[in-house]
């Protein structure tokens, strides 16, 4: 026999609430008083509050993507420059035979060896050391670096930073966007084992197939043993 299975996602938590709400509303206009007044307008209020928090989710959660995206890029346009700037750097440094000291002005490591930061902060504040360093090797008589100048990669490391900024609003949005539907989650487990409850009761003098129908006329979705046939109208369950 078909077994009730309660919704297991907030997708389908959010469906149940709306369809029970609107199949609950048209019954009791007509008289099938298959749920309480009481149960319905806990509906109608709940389902409202659930579905505005469950939509709330994914758009915060795209517009987290999408700051890290933009971060993942300006960081990646960051380490050419910086990368760029070392090669030529190298390059002047062995074809002019200057001191290998000019090189730490640059924060490369001992044999010009590039640095490899593992996090974004870490890749900022080495920009802004190598952007100090520049300066501090014009200061000792050395020549300033170029391709890209450190001017140049000034302004790419301020348009990093901000992206970095950007991430972490987004993702406190994306964490509370969630909160608010853990929140309402057990209300909402809660409502919906209370709308099958009054179904069960109310529909209990009718035949099993017609209790299903009406039943999944509310939200209810329903699994089948391995070689069970399907009820004739069952277009969702499992």
């Amino acid at each position: 026999m078909p077994s009730y299975r309660a919704p297991g996602s907030d997708s389908r938590r959010s469906v149940f609430l709306v369809r029970a709400r609107t199949t609950g509303a048209q019954d009791r206009e007509a008289g099938r008083n298959y749920i309480s007044q009481a149960t319905l307008d806990w509906l109608i209020d709940l389902s409202t509050r659930f579905e505005t928090a469950h939509n709330v989710v994914p758009e915060k959660l795209g517009e987290r993507v999408r700051e890290v995206e933009e971060r993942n890029i300006a960081l990646n346009l960051l380490k050419t420059y910086l990368r760029d700037l070392w090669e030529v750097l190298r390059r002047r440094v062995r074809r002019l035979n200057q001191p290998a000291g000019v090189l730490g002005h640059y924060q490369l490591l001992t044999g010009g060896i590039s640095p490899n930061p593992s996090t974004s902060d870490e890749w900022l504040a080495l920009a802004g050391r190598v952007i100090e360093g520049d300066a501090q090797a014009v200061a000792a008589g050395y020549e300033p670096a170029v391709c890209p100048s450190a001017a140049q990669v000034q302004v790419v490391l301020e348009a990093a930073i901000k992206q970095v900024d950007d991430v972490a609003p987004a993702d406190h949005a994306y964490d509370e966007a969630q909160a608010a539907v853990e929140t309402l989650r057990p209300e909402a487990d809660e409502l919906i084992q209370e709308v099958m409850d009054e179904l069960r009761f109310n529909l209990r003098k009718l035949d099993a197939p017609s209790q299903r129908r009406i039943m999944r006329l509310y939200g209810a979705r329903f699994r089948y043993l391995p070689g069970e046939p399907a009820d004739p109208d069952d277009e969702g369950s499992e």
